[in-house]
């Protein structure tokens, strides 16, 4: 009887001690591999509060440590939406208009969001802003997706990338939807673009973007 019972303990001990290294090596092997992300839906209340999630995960990711990119996608195409974020400063230093993807039934008002190739759909959740170039738009950057529902954002060849279409309209409440400039990307002003340079010109990592709704 008591033989019965020290294997139990034994096997109780062996059981948790493969969960708590197996957890461990699975947290590890996420950070070091940059497996994909659960997405986050949780609803932030302010810019800086979802900032301050963004900087904690810049860390884990190993993304720029200084800088992130926040898109808002409720604030009408007319207005600046997305928001160059300074860690160290903990504010906004920079902000310029976007245009979204037409796909899915969008309207100039109210985006439709999608990940599915072809959509022609701007997409929601956590990027990393590569430093890899287009072959044929060269100013522009591919963004990558580190979402599980984002991960088709590479092969859709999303990027960050400037319009004049956007330049001419954003005078606009909200930007036209065109098919020749955007098919989901995000689509910026050349103001916005050129800033958004420097910093990749300044940083060695990807920097981190989070498109949300």
């Amino acid at each position: 009887m008591e033989m019965k019972k020290a294997i139990k303990k034994i096997k109780f001990v062996i059981v948790l001690a493969l969960t708590i290294v197996g957890g461990l090596a699975g947290s590890w092997a996420w950070k070091y591999y940059q497996l994909p992300l659960l997405p986050d839906n949780t609803d932030y209340k302010t810019l800086a509060e979802r900032a301050s999630k963004a900087e904690k995960l810049a860390k884990q990711m190993r993304l720029s440590e200084k800088y992130c990119f926040l898109v808002d996608y409720s604030v009408p195409s007319g207005t600046p939406r997305l928001y160059v974020w300074s860690f160290d400063e903990k504010r906004v230093v920079a902000k310029t208009y976007v245009m979204h993807g037409p796909g899915g039934g969008s309207t100039n008002e109210k985006p439709v969001f999608s990940n599915k190739p072809g959509s022609n759909c701007s997409s929601l959740g956590r990027f990393a802003v590569t430093h890899e170039h287009g072959k044929r738009n060269k100013s522009g950057y591919y963004i990558r997706g580190l979402d599980f529902n984002n991960q088709t954002a590479r092969s859709r060849a999303l990027m960050i990338h400037r319009a004049a279409w956007v330049d001419m309209n954003c005078w606009r409440t909200y930007i036209p939807l065109n098919s020749k400039c955007c098919l989901g990307c995000l689509t910026i002003s050349s103001r916005g673009l050129d800033y958004i340079a420097q910093i990749m010109n300044s940083e060695s990592k990807d920097v981190l973007l989070w498109n949300f709704y």
